[in-house]
Protein backbone atom coordinates (compact mmCIF):
# COMPACT_ATOMS: atom_id res chain seq x y z
CA UNK A 1 0.00 0.00 0.00
CA UNK A 2 1.21 3.45 -0.88
CA UNK A 3 -1.64 5.85 -0.08
CA UNK A 4 -4.84 5.99 1.99
CA UNK A 5 -7.76 8.39 1.79
CA UNK A 6 -10.76 9.24 3.93
CA UNK A 7 -13.54 10.14 1.48
CA UNK A 8 -16.95 11.57 2.42
CA UNK A 9 -19.04 11.57 -0.77
CA UNK A 10 -21.78 14.12 -1.32
CA UNK A 11 -25.16 13.16 -2.74
CA UNK A 12 -24.32 15.15 -5.86
CA UNK A 13 -21.17 13.11 -6.45
CA UNK A 14 -22.97 9.86 -5.70
CA UNK A 15 -25.48 10.72 -8.44
CA UNK A 16 -22.51 11.15 -10.80
CA UNK A 17 -21.14 7.74 -9.77
CA UNK A 18 -24.50 6.05 -10.29
CA UNK A 19 -24.22 6.68 -14.02
CA UNK A 20 -21.54 3.96 -13.94
CA UNK A 21 -23.45 1.49 -11.75
CA UNK A 22 -23.80 -1.15 -14.49
CA UNK A 23 -20.06 -1.25 -15.06
CA UNK A 24 -19.42 -1.35 -11.33
CA UNK A 25 -21.87 -4.21 -10.92
CA UNK A 26 -20.02 -6.16 -13.64
CA UNK A 27 -16.72 -5.61 -11.84
CA UNK A 28 -18.22 -6.67 -8.53
CA UNK A 29 -19.74 -9.79 -10.10
CA UNK A 30 -16.35 -10.92 -11.40
CA UNK A 31 -14.84 -10.56 -7.92
CA UNK A 32 -17.81 -12.49 -6.51
CA UNK A 33 -17.15 -15.44 -8.79
CA UNK A 34 -13.51 -15.54 -7.73
CA UNK A 35 -14.50 -15.41 -4.06
CA UNK A 36 -16.94 -18.34 -4.20
CA UNK A 37 -14.66 -21.34 -4.56
CA UNK A 38 -16.20 -24.64 -3.56
CA UNK A 39 -15.22 -25.57 -0.01
CA UNK A 40 -15.02 -29.27 -0.94
CA UNK A 41 -11.78 -28.59 -2.82
CA UNK A 42 -10.05 -27.74 0.45
CA UNK A 43 -11.37 -30.43 2.79
CA UNK A 44 -9.00 -33.35 3.10
CA UNK A 45 -10.14 -36.97 3.33
CA UNK A 46 -9.35 -37.01 7.07
CA UNK A 47 -11.74 -34.11 7.60
CA UNK A 48 -9.00 -31.53 8.12
CA UNK A 49 -9.27 -28.23 6.29
CA UNK A 50 -6.32 -26.66 4.53
CA UNK A 51 -6.53 -23.16 6.01
CA UNK A 52 -3.88 -21.67 3.75
CA UNK A 53 -5.67 -22.91 0.63
CA UNK A 54 -9.01 -21.52 1.77
CA UNK A 55 -7.45 -18.17 2.55
CA UNK A 56 -5.58 -18.10 -0.75
CA UNK A 57 -8.44 -19.33 -2.92
CA UNK A 58 -11.74 -18.45 -1.27
CA UNK A 59 -10.71 -14.85 -0.78
CA UNK A 60 -8.27 -14.55 -3.66
CA UNK A 61 -9.03 -11.90 -6.27
CA UNK A 62 -7.31 -10.54 -9.33
CA UNK A 63 -4.83 -7.72 -8.95
CA UNK A 64 -6.47 -4.43 -7.99
CA UNK A 65 -5.21 -0.85 -7.81
CA UNK A 66 -7.59 0.46 -5.16
CA UNK A 67 -9.05 -1.15 -2.04
CA UNK A 68 -12.45 0.32 -1.09
CA UNK A 69 -13.60 -0.08 2.51
CA UNK A 70 -17.29 0.59 3.10
CA UNK A 71 -20.48 -0.14 5.00
CA UNK A 72 -22.66 -2.90 3.55
CA UNK A 73 -25.48 -0.35 3.47
CA UNK A 74 -23.57 1.63 0.82
CA UNK A 75 -22.80 -1.32 -1.46
CA UNK A 76 -24.71 -0.02 -4.49
CA UNK A 77 -23.04 3.41 -4.31
CA UNK A 78 -19.63 1.78 -3.89
CA UNK A 79 -20.20 -0.48 -6.91
CA UNK A 80 -20.99 2.66 -8.92
CA UNK A 81 -17.84 4.36 -7.56
CA UNK A 82 -15.77 1.37 -8.73
CA UNK A 83 -17.38 1.66 -12.17
CA UNK A 84 -16.54 5.38 -12.28
CA UNK A 85 -12.90 4.70 -11.38
CA UNK A 86 -12.64 2.07 -14.09
CA UNK A 87 -14.30 4.05 -16.88
CA UNK A 88 -12.66 7.40 -16.14
CA UNK A 89 -9.18 6.21 -15.17
CA UNK A 90 -8.82 2.55 -16.13
CA UNK A 91 -8.37 1.59 -12.46
CA UNK A 92 -9.46 -1.71 -10.93
CA UNK A 93 -11.08 -1.34 -7.52
CA UNK A 94 -11.50 -4.20 -5.06
CA UNK A 95 -14.65 -3.81 -2.93
CA UNK A 96 -14.04 -5.36 0.47
CA UNK A 97 -17.49 -6.93 0.77
CA UNK A 98 -16.55 -9.29 -2.06
CA UNK A 99 -14.75 -11.16 0.73
CA UNK A 100 -16.57 -10.54 4.00
CA UNK A 101 -19.92 -10.61 2.24
CA UNK A 102 -19.52 -14.38 1.90
CA UNK A 103 -18.09 -15.01 5.33
CA UNK A 104 -21.43 -16.37 6.54
CA UNK A 105 -21.69 -18.65 3.49
CA UNK A 106 -18.31 -20.18 4.24
CA UNK A 107 -19.20 -20.63 7.91
CA UNK A 108 -22.50 -22.26 6.99
CA UNK A 109 -20.77 -24.83 4.79
CA UNK A 110 -18.18 -25.67 7.43
CA UNK A 111 -20.69 -25.85 10.27
CA UNK A 112 -23.08 -27.99 8.25
CA UNK A 113 -20.28 -30.52 7.83
CA UNK A 114 -18.59 -30.36 11.24
CA UNK A 115 -20.86 -28.70 13.82
CA UNK A 116 -24.33 -29.98 12.96
CA UNK A 117 -25.82 -32.96 14.79
CA UNK A 118 -28.43 -34.57 12.55
CA UNK A 119 -29.92 -36.57 15.42
CA UNK A 120 -30.70 -33.53 17.55
CA UNK A 121 -31.07 -31.04 14.73
CA UNK A 122 -28.79 -28.65 16.64
CA UNK A 123 -25.33 -27.16 16.18
CA UNK A 124 -22.57 -27.77 18.71
CA UNK A 125 -22.00 -24.38 20.40
CA UNK A 126 -18.35 -25.07 21.23
CA UNK A 127 -17.51 -26.23 17.72
CA UNK A 128 -19.47 -23.32 16.24
CA UNK A 129 -17.32 -20.83 18.14
CA UNK A 130 -14.20 -22.69 17.09
CA UNK A 131 -15.04 -22.67 13.38
CA UNK A 132 -16.04 -19.00 13.52
CA UNK A 133 -12.69 -18.03 15.01
CA UNK A 134 -10.85 -19.84 12.22
CA UNK A 135 -12.89 -18.35 9.38
CA UNK A 136 -12.67 -14.82 10.78
CA UNK A 137 -8.91 -15.22 11.20
CA UNK A 138 -8.52 -16.37 7.58
CA UNK A 139 -10.71 -13.52 6.35
CA UNK A 140 -8.78 -10.95 8.38
CA UNK A 141 -5.50 -12.19 6.93
CA UNK A 142 -6.90 -12.17 3.40
CA UNK A 143 -8.17 -8.60 3.74
CA UNK A 144 -4.86 -7.46 5.22
CA UNK A 145 -2.96 -9.04 2.33
CA UNK A 146 -5.23 -7.27 -0.17
CA UNK A 147 -4.73 -3.92 1.59
CA UNK A 148 -0.99 -4.49 1.40
CA UNK A 149 -1.13 -5.42 -2.31
CA UNK A 150 -3.30 -2.50 -3.44
CA UNK A 151 -1.56 0.79 -4.12
CA UNK A 152 -4.36 2.92 -2.71
CA UNK A 153 -6.96 2.48 0.07
CA UNK A 154 -10.12 4.61 0.01
CA UNK A 155 -12.51 4.56 2.95
CA UNK A 156 -16.04 5.41 1.81
CA UNK A 157 -16.96 7.46 4.88
CA UNK A 158 -20.73 7.78 5.32
CA UNK A 159 -23.16 8.05 8.26
CA UNK A 160 -23.77 4.33 7.78
CA UNK A 161 -20.09 3.51 8.35
CA UNK A 162 -19.04 6.09 10.96
CA UNK A 163 -21.16 7.30 13.86
CA UNK A 164 -20.70 10.86 15.14
CA UNK A 165 -23.15 12.22 17.70
CA UNK A 166 -23.53 15.72 16.29
CA UNK A 167 -22.06 18.03 13.67
CA UNK A 168 -20.35 19.90 16.51
CA UNK A 169 -18.55 16.71 17.48
CA UNK A 170 -17.21 16.39 13.95
CA UNK A 171 -16.00 19.99 13.90
CA UNK A 172 -14.26 19.47 17.21
CA UNK A 173 -12.72 16.26 15.92
CA UNK A 174 -14.34 14.24 18.67
CA UNK A 175 -14.33 10.47 18.82
CA UNK A 176 -15.57 8.72 15.68
CA UNK A 177 -16.75 5.14 16.00
CA UNK A 178 -17.92 2.28 13.81
CA UNK A 179 -19.97 -0.76 14.78
CA UNK A 180 -18.49 -2.82 11.94
CA UNK A 181 -15.62 -5.10 13.03
CA UNK A 182 -14.50 -5.35 9.40
CA UNK A 183 -14.24 -1.58 8.94
CA UNK A 184 -12.36 -1.40 12.23
CA UNK A 185 -9.95 -4.10 11.07
CA UNK A 186 -9.37 -2.51 7.66
CA UNK A 187 -8.76 1.00 8.98
CA UNK A 188 -6.40 -0.25 11.66
CA UNK A 189 -4.47 -2.41 9.19
CA UNK A 190 -4.21 0.49 6.71
CA UNK A 191 -2.47 2.45 9.46
CA UNK A 192 -0.03 -0.38 10.20
CA UNK A 193 1.06 -1.89 6.89
CA UNK A 194 4.33 -0.57 5.52
CA UNK A 195 4.13 2.09 2.85
CA UNK A 196 5.45 0.69 -0.42
CA UNK A 197 6.34 2.89 -3.36
CA UNK A 198 4.93 1.80 -6.74
CA UNK A 199 7.38 0.13 -9.12
CA UNK A 200 7.01 3.05 -11.54
CA UNK A 201 8.81 5.23 -8.97
CA UNK A 202 12.58 4.63 -9.33
CA UNK A 203 13.09 6.48 -6.04
CA UNK A 204 10.66 8.05 -3.54
CA UNK A 205 9.62 11.21 -5.42
CA UNK A 206 6.30 12.05 -3.80
CA UNK A 207 5.33 12.52 -0.19
CA UNK A 208 1.92 12.92 1.31
CA UNK A 209 0.18 11.87 4.50
CA UNK A 210 -1.25 9.68 3.85
CA UNK A 211 -19.91 -8.25 7.78
CA UNK A 212 -22.81 -8.02 7.93
CA UNK A 213 -24.35 -7.52 11.41
CA UNK A 214 -26.98 -9.85 12.72
CA UNK A 215 -30.43 -8.32 13.00
CA UNK A 216 -30.25 -7.76 16.74
CA UNK A 217 -29.48 -5.07 19.28
CA UNK A 218 -25.96 -6.38 19.84
CA UNK A 219 -23.51 -3.69 18.72
CA UNK A 220 -19.91 -2.94 19.65
CA UNK A 221 -18.39 0.52 19.17
CA UNK A 222 -14.86 0.64 17.78
CA UNK A 223 -13.01 3.94 18.11
CA UNK A 224 -11.40 4.63 14.72
CA UNK A 225 -10.61 8.32 15.26
CA UNK A 226 -6.83 7.96 15.16
CA UNK A 227 -6.99 5.79 12.05
CA UNK A 228 -9.15 8.31 10.18
CA UNK A 229 -6.89 11.15 11.29
CA UNK A 230 -3.90 9.32 9.77
CA UNK A 231 -5.58 9.29 6.34
CA UNK A 232 -5.42 12.08 3.79
CA UNK A 233 -8.70 13.83 3.12
CA UNK A 234 -10.29 13.12 -0.24
CA UNK A 235 -13.09 15.43 -1.37
CA UNK A 236 -15.57 15.67 -4.23
CA UNK A 237 -13.66 18.68 -5.56
CA UNK A 238 -10.42 16.69 -5.68
CA UNK A 239 -12.07 13.84 -7.57
CA UNK A 240 -13.69 16.27 -10.01
CA UNK A 241 -10.39 18.07 -10.63
CA UNK A 242 -8.71 14.69 -11.10
CA UNK A 243 -11.30 13.64 -13.70
CA UNK A 244 -11.35 16.97 -15.55
CA UNK A 245 -7.55 17.02 -15.95
CA UNK A 246 -7.13 13.32 -16.70
CA UNK A 247 -5.52 12.38 -20.02
CA UNK A 248 -4.37 8.81 -19.37
CA UNK A 249 -5.48 5.43 -18.04
CA UNK A 250 -4.07 2.98 -15.52
CA UNK A 251 -2.16 3.18 -12.22
CA UNK A 252 -0.15 6.20 -13.41
CA UNK A 253 -3.31 8.30 -13.15
CA UNK A 254 -3.07 7.89 -9.38
CA UNK A 255 0.02 10.12 -9.45
CA UNK A 256 -2.21 13.00 -10.52
CA UNK A 257 -4.60 12.29 -7.65
CA UNK A 258 -1.73 12.23 -5.16
CA UNK A 259 -0.49 15.62 -6.37
CA UNK A 260 -3.96 17.17 -6.17
CA UNK A 261 -4.59 15.71 -2.71
CA UNK A 262 -1.16 16.77 -1.47
CA UNK A 263 -1.69 20.34 -2.66
CA UNK A 264 -5.22 20.62 -1.25
CA UNK A 265 -4.35 19.06 2.10
CA UNK A 266 -1.28 21.28 2.40
CA UNK A 267 -3.43 24.37 1.78
CA UNK A 268 -5.87 23.18 4.41
CA UNK A 269 -3.12 22.72 6.98
CA UNK A 270 -1.72 26.18 6.21
CA UNK A 271 -5.13 27.84 6.53
CA UNK A 272 -5.92 26.04 9.77
CA UNK A 273 -2.53 26.91 11.17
Amino acid sequence: MYSKFNYKPSQKMIREFLKFKDKGTDIYSKFELESRKCLKEFIKENGHINGDDIKDHWFQVQKADIFISHSHQNLEEVKAFAGWLHEEFGLNAFIDSCSWGYCDDLLREIDQKFSYNEASGLYDYRLRNYTTSHVHTMLSLALTEMIDKCECVIFFNTPESINISTAIDEIRNEKQVTISPWIYHELSMASMVQQTFPERYPIPILEHSGYFLAKSDFKVDYDVTKYLNSMSTLSDDMLTKWKDNNRRKGPETLDDLYKIAHQENSIGVTCNG
